[in-house]
C-alpha cells in the first residue's frame, strides 16, 4: 500500500521538475526551508552558548553576548582570565573539530561556496557543511570576533548541494541553487532578503557583474529561508531570550530620509564614502597579511585558531581598561567588548541614541574609530587563524561604527547627515568594498532602514566605496567576471561553436582526394606524400564514395596482380559520416569526437565532395571569433581578458 501510496508522489515531482516554473517554485522553497531550519538551529545554538560562556562564565555585559538589541548599563563585571579562557578553549575546540573532519571548514565560509560555483562544478561535501556548522557554533559562542552570516552562506550552499545530489541534478542546477543556499541562509541570518538574494548573485564576481540565473531561485529561497528562520526563532528563540516576533528585524534604527533640500549633506556622504573605502582597505590587507602569517607558524591547525582566539581577547581587554581607565570615560569602556562576538551590540546601542554618553562629540568620533580598527584587528586574528567565522557581519558592524564616527566628527555641521542614516550608509560602504556587492548593500540599508527615502546616499556611497576599493577583495574565492568563471568557459565555447556553421570556416586548405579508380598502389603513393589522416574517394563525377584511412592504407601490401582488381572505390566507405554545409560547427565537432578522426569530408545536397574539416580548423575558427571579440571589447573600453585564460 506504501508503494502505491509513493506512485503519485514520484509523478508530481517529476512533473514539477520538467516544468519551467514549478521546478524553481519548488526546489527554490525547499532550499529556502532547509536553510531556514538550519539558521533557527545556528542562532539559538550560538546565541546559549554564548550566553552561558561569555555571560555567565567570562561576566561580559549582554550588548557583547548577543545578537539583539541590549543596554550598556552596569558595572562591568568582566573576568578577564576566564575570558581568555574561554575564548582559547573555544578556538582550541573548533581548530580540532576542522582538523578531523574538514579542513575546507575554516574561515569565514563565503569564499568556500563562491569556489565551489566556479570551480567544484557546486559540490560541497556533506562533512564540509556540518563541520562548518559545529565549529561555528563553537567559534561565535565562546567570543570569536566574526559574523554568522558568513558560516551561513556555506551551510546553506552546502544543504543545497547535498539536496541537488538526491536529486541528481545537473551541474548548471547545483550551481543555481548553491547559490540560492547562500541567499536563504543569509536572509533567515541577517533578515534582509532582498538584499540577500542579490548579494548570492553579486558575490560571485569581484567585477560590477552578477549572475542572473541566479537571482529568480535566490529571490524564492529568500523569502522562504526568512519566514522560516523568523518562525523558527519565534518557536526556539525564547530559549536564548529572543523575544517572539523580535526576529522581523535585525535593527531597530530610527527613521531617517534624504531629501532634495539636504543637498549640502552629500558632502557628508562623500566623507562617509571615503572613510569606508579606507577601512576596507586596511581590513581586507589586514586579513590577508593574517592569514599568511598564521600559514606559516610552525604549529599544528589545531593550535592556531586557539592561538588567534587568544590574541583577540587580549586586544579587547587592552582596549577596555585604556578607554575605562587611561581614558576616564566609565562605563563606555563596555564599548571595546564589541571587539569580540559579533558586535552588533554597538550598533544596537548606537541607534539607541548612545544613551548614557557624555562625551565630547570629537572624542567620541575618534573611540568610535579606533573600535573600527580594533575590530578590523580581532576579526583578522580569529578568521584568518582559521577560526570558523564570517566576514559579513564584521563588515556590517566595521561600516556602522566607522560612519558613527564620521557622522559624530560632523555634528552640528550643515554637512553632516543624521546619525543613523551615517551608520547605515556607512555599513552598506564597507560591505560593497569588502565583498564587491554594491547593489546588495545599498538594498541592504533601505531594508534595514524600512524605507527607501535613503536610497540616494546609500547609492553614493556604495558606488564610491566600491570604485576606490579597487579589485580587493576579503573573498578569495571570487572570479573577475563572468568570462573568467569555469563555469561559464565551457558555455562560451559551445555558443561560438553552435552560431558558426561548416560553410563559414573561410580556411580551404588544400586536401588530397585520392579518385575512385585508383589502385593499391597508387593510393599508398598519395598517403605517404600528404600530410593527412582521412581521404576522401572521390569518383570522376565529383561524388563522395566514401574514405580511407591513412593507417589502413599504409597496411596494404603492393601485388601487381590485385593492383588493377581492387581499388579505392572497393575499400572506401563511411560516407554517411560526411558534414553539410549547414552543419553547425558544434555538430561537426561531435562527429568527429562521435567516429574518433581529425577530419571529416564535406559534401553539398548532391553529394558532391566540397572540401573538408578538420578538429584544427574548429579550434582555429574558435580562436578567432574568440580574439576578434576580445578586440571588440577592448575598443569597446572594458578589459581584454578573454584570450588571456584560452
Amino acid at each position: 500500500m506504501l508503494r502505491h501510496a509513493t506512485i503519485p508522489m514520484r509523478q508530481v515531482l517529476r512533473y514539477l521538475l520538467a516544468h519551467p516554473t514549478g521546478r524553481w517554485v519548488f526546489l527554490g522553497s525547499c532550499i529556502g526551508f532547509l536553510c531556514g531550519l538550519v539558521a533557527a538551529v545556528f542562532e539559538v545554538a550560538t546565541d546559549l552558548l554564548s550566553q552561558r560562556l561569555l555571560m555567565d562564565f567570562a561576566g561580559l555585559p549582554a550588548l557583547v553576548a548577543v545578537n539583539h538589541s541590549a543596554d550598556v548599563a552596569g558595572q562591568l563585571a568582566v573576568r578577564p582570565l576566564v575570558l581568555l579562557a574561554v575564548l582559547g578553549l573555544g578556538g582550541l575546540a573548533a581548530g580540532l573539530v576542522i582538523q578531523r573532519w574538514a579542513s575546507a571548514a575554516r574561515g569565514g565560509g563565503t569564499g568556500v561556496a563562491v569556489h565551489a560555483f566556479h570551480h567544484e562544478r557546486g559540490i560541497i561535501p556533506p562533512a564540509t557543511t556540518w563541520t562548518k556548522l559545529v565549529a561555528s557554533i563553537l567559534s561565535l559562542g565562546s567570543g570569536a570576533s566574526g559574523g554568522r552570516e558568513g558560516p551561513i552562506s556555506l551551510v546553506g550552499a552546502g544543504v543545497a548541494s547535498w539536496f541537488c545530489a538526491r536529486l541528481r541534478l545537473t551541474a548548471r542546477d547545483r550551481r543555481i541553487l548553491l547559490a540560492a543556499g547562500i541567499a536563504g541562509g543569509i536572509a533567515a541570518v541577517f533578515r534582509a532578503p532582498l538584499a540577500a538574494a542579490i548579494f548570492a548573485a553579486e558575490v560571485l564576481y569581484r567585477g560590477p557583474e552578477l549572475e542572473s540565473d541566479v537571482l529568480i531561485p535566490a529571490f524564492i529561497a529568500s523569502v522562504v529561508g526568512f519566514l522560516t528562520g523568523s518562525l523558527g526563532l519565534d518557536l526556539l528563540g525564547p530559549l536564548s531570550g529572543h523575544v517572539a516576533h523580535s526576529a522581523s528585524t535585525l535593527f531597530q534604527p530610527p527613521m531617517v530620509a534624504f531629501h532634495a533640500g539636504d543637498a549640502p549633506q552629500m558632502v557628508g556622504y562623500t566623507l562617509i564614502a571615503l572613510a569606508s573605502a579606507l577601512v576596507a582597505r586596511w581590513f581586507i590587507t589586514l586579513h590577508q597579511q593574517t592569514v599568511n602569517l598564521f600559514n606559516r607558524l610552525p604549529l599544528p591547525f589545531w593550535g592556531r585558531p586557539a592561538l588567534g582566539a587568544l590574541a583577540t581577547g587580549l586586544i579587547a581587554l587592552g582596549l577596555m581598561v585604556g578607554i575605562t581607565h587611561g581614558l576616564g570615560l566609565g562605563e563606555q569602556g563596555v564599548l571595546a567588548l564589541g571587539t569580540v562576538g559579533g558586535g552588533y551590540g554597538v550598533i544596537h546601542w548606537l541607534f539607541a541614541g548612545m544613551t548614557g554618553h557624555h562625551i565630547a562629540p570629537l572624542l567620541l568620533a575618534g573611540l568610535l574609530l579606533v573600535i573600527a580598527l580594533g575590530k578590523s584587528l580581532t576579526t583578522a586574528l580569529s578568521v584568518g587563524s582559521g577560526g570558523s567565522a564570517g566576514l559579513f557581519g564584521p563588515s556590517i558592524v566595521i561600516g556602522g561604527i566607522t560612519g558613527a564616527a564620521v557622522g559624530c566628527a560632523l555634528e552640528g555641521l550643515a554637512i553632516g547627515p543624521p546619525l543613523a542614516a551615517c551608520i547605515l550608509t556607512g555599513m552598506a560602504g564597507v560591505l560593497a568594498a569588502t565583498h564587491r556587492t554594491p547593489v546588495a548593500a545599498l538594498l541592504m540599508v533601505s531594508e534595514i532602514a524600512g524605507t527607501w527615502l535613503l536610497l540616494l546616499p546609500a547609492m553614493w556611497v556604495s558606488g564610491l566605496a566600491f570604485l576606490l576599493v579597487g579589485r580587493r577583495s576579503l573573498i578569495s574565492g571570487q572570479v573577475e567576471g563572468i568570462q573568467d568563471s569555469p563555469a561559464h568557459r565551457s558555455h562560451l565555447f559551445a555558443d561560438v561553436l553552435a552560431r558558426a556553421k561548416v560553410r563559414d570556416l573561410t580556411e580551404a586548405p588544400a586536401w588530397t582526394v585520392i579518385p575512385a579508380a585508383s589502385g593499391i598502389a597508387a593510393c599508398r603513393a598519395l598517403a605517404m606524400e600528404a600530410q593527412q589522416d582521412q581521404f576522401p574517394v572521390v569518383r570522376a563525377d565529383g561524388h563522395l564514395v566514401g574514405i580511407l584511412d591513412r593507417l589502413e592504407i599504409l597496411k596494404m601490401t603492393p601485388d601487381p596482380l590485385l593492383d588493377g582488381l581492387v581499388v579505392a572505390d572497393d575499400l572506401a566507405g563511411g560516407a554517411g559520416a560526411a558534414l553539410h554545409p549547414g552543419d553547425t560547427l558544434a555538430q561537426a565537432l561531435r562527429e568527429l569526437n562521435h567516429h574518433r578522426v581529425d577530419e571529416l569530408p564535406v559534401v553539398d545536397a548532391q553529394g558532391i565532395f566540397t572540401g573538408m574539416v578538420s578538429s584544427g580548423m574548429l579550434m582555429r575558427h574558435y580562436r578567432k571569433i574568440v580574439e576578434q571579440t576580445d578586440r571588440d571589447r577592448a575598443d569597446e573600453g572594458f578589459q581584454r581578458r578573454v584570450t588571456e585564460t584560452l
